[in-house]
């Protein structure tokens, strides 16, 4: 769905179907001289404003959704273009993470993204309730949460070394991606047990 649907009604915007073939991203809109955008995609619901202050809000992007940033960050906040929505707004830079260039495919399909939970429920209904407590305690479900002293990252909160050594981390994918994190921990759990995770040791999720 695309994130600033109640964009259109305020501002008369119209709404960018994806094309099936070449795909053309709009022009930045509001950039200063000589900006180059980047991008990044959102690793939880992220707020997203009307302005680089204040409340005003539009409601909440789903993880999982692309952005093209065409300005410098304000007060904790990036000035995005939503290609699915064909629309600019003011996203909370909290809760996102720099990445490549999105293809059109990478952006179709982020269209349906799976909630992080609900991805883990669907992948291993065995795992899901004790995965679920375990994530819950270590990061909260926080997708950018990382422990400053011992680095480890992410949803279940891999440490580098540990991470390295998942099929994900082999691929080179990020602890910080959400799906890779679950498809991590799922193959952990079954691989190397429980104890891989300090509330667990500590007796929690039991």
């Amino acid at each position: 769905m695309p994130i600033l649907r109640r964009l259109i009604p305020l501002f008369g915007f119209s709404s960018l179907a994806l094309p099936s073939g070449a795909f053309a991203w709009q022009p930045p809109a509001g950039s200063p001289p000589g900006w180059h955008s980047t991008w990044v995609q959102t690793v939880d619901r992220v707020e997203v404003f009307v302005h680089a202050d204040g409340d005003r809000s539009f409601g909440e992007a789903q993880a999982g959704l692309y952005f093209r940033v065409d300005a410098p960050a304000q007060d904790g906040r990036l000035w995005v273009y939503d290609p699915l929505g064909d629309t600019w707004a003011w996203l909370a830079q909290a809760g996102t993470v720099a990445v490549a260039a999105p293809t059109p495919d990478d952006v179709a399909a982020s269209a349906h993204a799976l909630d992080p939970r609900e991805y883990l429920y669907q992948q291993a209904p065995d795992l899901a309730p004790r995965l679920d407590c375990i994530i819950s305690g270590e990061s909260g479900w926080k997708p950018w949460q990382q422990n400053v002293r011992t680095r480890a990252a992410g949803l279940a909160q891999f440490v580098p070394s540990t991470w390295a050594a998942t099929p994900e981390g082999k691929q080179g994918l990020s602890p910080f991606e959400p799906l890779a994190n679950i498809d991590a921990a799922i193959w952990l759990a079954r691989t190397r047990g429980w104890t891989q995770w300090q509330v667990y040791s500590e007796g929690a999720c039991r």
